[in-house]
């Protein structure tokens, strides 16, 4: 398989008053093309910080971050901003959605930042909210939708610009376990149907088993967490 992303010997540390704080300690960590991975670990083990470096967002300490084997750490900041605009799709925790823009408007935010919106766009974005079962909430404002809404809004802006992998931290971690479920349905539909990559940090078993492979992060150290998931 066409290998997307690579990790090798990975380090990232903080200086703080109180001395050095090691947050990854040599992580090595490759994610296939199409493929999904699910990171779990306890809260403050560096799972955030790893997704910002694979994103573009962070820088490592030492290390490689390789993107289609050329490394992106030392690339120029323009090609890590483009690798961010055009290559990664981000959700997080909470939804961060303009809260005067309507689902629609949000979706096409991605879209703003690299040149005028297009009819093709805006098609885009009504089919991914329509494959997120938000067809009839295309011209609601955030406040108008439920949490679930709110969050199923953020993760069809995630592929609106048609990423190559999608890096997700705890996107369900919010919504109580039924709902969350169900848009982890949604979440693994949308990957299937884009043929996106996907990384999921949860603390949620149920969703990790569902990634081709787990990995498990503690105390900066990533590690292989048993058989993956199997749900091709």
């Amino acid at each position: 398989m066409e290998r997307l992303l690579e990790t090798i010997g990975l380090r990232k540390d903080y200086h703080r008053a109180a001395g050095m704080v090691e947050v990854l300690r040599g992580v090595d960590f490759r994610l296939d093309a199409g493929r999904t991975a699910a990171i779990v670990g306890r809260s403050g083990s560096g799972k955030s910080t790893l997704l910002n470096i694979l994103g573009g967002l962070d820088l490592p300490s030492a290390g490689r971050v390789l993107v289609d084997g050329a490394p992106l750490e030392t690339a120029r900041r323009r090609d890590r901003e483009r690798w961010r605009a055009l290559g990664v799709g981000f959700v997080f925790q909470f939804h961060f959605l303009l809260p005067d823009f309507t689902a629609l408007e949000n979706l096409l935010v991605p879209v703003r930042s690299l040149g005028p919106v297009r009819a093709e766009d805006r098609r885009r974005a009504r089919s991914l909210l329509e494959a997120m079962d938000l067809g009839d909430r295309a011209s609601h404002l955030p406040g108008e939708l439920s949490g679930g809404e709110q969050q199923r809004v953020a993760v069809a802006r995630a592929f609106m610009n048609r990423p190559r992998v999608v890096l997700a931290d705890e996107p369900f971690g919010n919504l109580d376990h039924e709902i969350g479920e169900r848009l982890g349905d949604l979440l693994f539909a949308l990957h299937r149907q884009e043929g996106v990559a996907l990384v999921l940090v949860t603390h949620d078993p149920g969703l990790a088993a569902r990634a081709h492979d787990c990995w498990r992060l503690e105390r900066g150290i990533l590690s292989a967490a048993g058989p993956p998931g199997g749900r091709p």
